[in-house]
């Protein structure tokens, strides 16, 4: 089966309103007349024939507890000047301007997959500069955490005592976010009321996901996605994928396998907004290890006992060092096993994936784990995609999970 296709599009129209789900021809999932729709202008513009090359970039970093922007940067080859921002002779002219709409997408096996949804912030020109070089322009683009970040509010209307869930949609509902560019679980927690103060939209939801204990991140298709406590907790157990380096699952190169103290946590301390610190501490792991703290201060948790679950359950997964595998490479180009090219594609930040790395001495580190970055790295002859991924912060007792099932060993969520 051959490699999956890249296509990119851009929607020149004249405001960065959302367009809920496009109408792009020649699509099979996004040029459905009756469900897709024409933007407030003209329909986004296929630009893929100039692409040399792209990088996407979206996720973490597993030193931190939050999702950062995603960024993308299509390189086009521009021999004509139509994407110089300063010509006026451009066929694009006077629309060459920051925050247009940009599309990224792969089709496989006659199914569309986003790779990336945003906007263009920058427009990087690399003029010619002699017979024997080609001009090209990079379009440096952003996903919307940029005008989540970029959205102050104050207060949340109707927001008391909510789910966190509920209080997700409803700083939303603030900045008038689309309903259908969310995917909000209900959640696990019951938090007290707003603080109404003054911050934006994304800091807002950055406090709500670290007082639930879940996840928050934009998706591949530009949709907000939260993701529950529990749901998190599960998630490993059940992997839409699995990788070896062995065997009949899907193959992969470049594993980084660490075993150190990065992700060691022995002394946790969580306060919520108006309570008293809680702290959790593990004297035998400082002992051997030396003291790793770690706090969290004004999370929205009702009750202080909430908050010193939170600590101890930080404290169960992190006081002691375990081998980890930090990545993988995936060489989407390589057609030995199908399922290769389209995991590349398919996989989402936070999805359950296994990942097998056999080791010196007839051994082998299992690792059930979450995915916390997608990269995608693509030139005209070449596809690689790197997956950044880690153990959850928080693990409990999964039903009928061979992994997280285990009477004895594995413990029930709070």
């Amino acid at each position: 089966m051959p490699a999956p296709t890249l296509r990119v599009f851009v929607d020149f129209d004249s405001d960065t309103a959302f367009e809920i789900n496009p109408l792009i021809l020649g699509s099979a999932t996004e040029g459905i007349l009756g469900t897709n729709t024409l933007g407030s202008g003209t329909l986004p513009i296929e630009i893929t024939d100039l692409v040399t090359k792209v990088s996407i970039r979206r996720g973490r970093n597993r030193l931190t507890s939050q999702f950062e922007a995603g960024t993308a940067n299509v390189t086009l080859y521009d021999q004509t000047g139509d994407w110089n921002p300063t010509n006026p002779a451009s066929i694009y002219y006077p629309n060459l301007v920051p925050l247009r709409q940009i599309i990224i997408y792969a089709t496989y096996n006659s199914q569309d997959y986003f790779l990336f949804s945003g906007f263009i912030n920058t427009y990087d020109t690399g003029f010619r500069q002699g017979n024997d070089e080609l001009s090209t322009v990079t379009l440096r683009c952003v996903d919307g955490f940029k005008l989540l970040a970029g959205s102050g509010i104050t207060t949340v209307t109707g927001s008391g005592v909510q789910t966190s869930g509920a209080r997700v949609n409803a700083i939303l509902d603030e900045i008038e976010w689309p309903l259908s560019l969310r995917n909000v679980d209900t959640g696990d927690s019951t938090l007290q009321a707003d603080p109404g103060t003054d911050r934006d939209a994304l800091q807002a939801l950055f406090n709500v996901e670290q007082s639930e204990f879940g996840g928050i991140f934009l998706d591949a298709n530009g949709k907000v996605d939260f993701v529950s406590r529990n749901a998190l907790i599960a998630t490993p157990a059940f992997p839409v994928y699995e990788f070896s380096d062995q065997g009949t699952d899907i193959s992969y190169t470049n594993a980084v396998v660490a075993f150190d103290d990065t992700n060691l946590i022995n002394d946790v301390t969580i306060t919520r907004l108006g309570g008293t610190a809680q702290n959790a501490f593990d004297q035998d792991s400082i002992d051997k290890y030396f003291l790793h703290s770690g706090q969290r201060s004004g999370i929205l948790v009702q009750t202080d006992a909430e908050a010193l679950d939170q600590a101890e359950g930080i404290l169960a997964t992190r006081k002691d060092p375990e081998i980890r595998i930090d990545s993988i490479q995936l060489n989407l180009y390589d057609d030995t096993n199908p399922n290769k090219p389209l995991a590349g594609v398919d996989i989402e930040l936070l999805d359950g994936v296994t990942v097998t790395k056999t080791t010196p001495g007839s051994s082998s580190v299992v690792q059930s784990s979450l995915v916390n970055a997608i990269h995608h790295d693509i030139t005209m002859s070449s596809w690689m995609t790197t997956l950044y991924t880690t153990e959850p912060l928080l693990a409990g007792f999964v039903l009928d999970s061979d992994v997280s099932g285990i009477l004895g060993e594995d413990v029930l969520s709070y």
